[in-house]
């Protein structure tokens, strides 16, 4: 999983230019946000892992899954989901869909890895207090895996 999360990261970095790389992190859990991190901002949180075994023992098929959850912080309450185009501010949909355009069928060439997949996202979620409201989104993906036992 290690090899994944740190995968994901890199190539996220990569495309999402307009997010700095500090601001795109591995994340302990799905609320959190260090302090220093400036949005919008991606967390990259570990999910299940499942194993099956294929070909008599000699294979097994793994199926990582990974949750990347997009915060912004809310100026407008419409701009933190739709974006502001008058701003040039991306919202959650905005940066979601160039998780997707990053993502989508991108093995990130890992070793073993035969298909990609995001079968799901969550809806858009407004958290924390009248000093500072965030608005979070979160995509799955799905990465699937064979590797012989040795």
């Amino acid at each position: 999983m290690k090899d994944l999360l740190t995968a994901i990261q890199t190539q996220l970095r990569t495309d999402l230019t307009y997010i700095r790389d500090s601001d795109i992190y591995i994340a302990p859990h799905e609320n959190y946000i260090p302090t220093q991190v400036r949005f919008p901002a991606i967390g990259i949180k570990d999910g299940p892992v499942t194993r099956t075994e294929l070909t008599r023992g000699e294979v097994v098929e793994s199926e990582r899954a990974v949750s990347i959850i997009v915060y912004v912080k809310l100026a407008k309450p419409e701009a933190a989901v739709m974006g502001d185009d008058a701003t040039d501010k991306k919202g959650v949909l905005d940066i979601i869909n160039d998780i997707h355009d990053s993502l989508h069928g991108n093995k990130l060439s890992l070793s073993g890895t035969s298909h990609v997949f995001s079968p799901s996202e969550s809806e858009s979620e407004l958290f924390g207090d009248e000093s500072e409201y965030v608005q979070k989104k979160a995509v799955r993906y799905e990465y699937t895996q064979e590797e012989a036992i040795s």
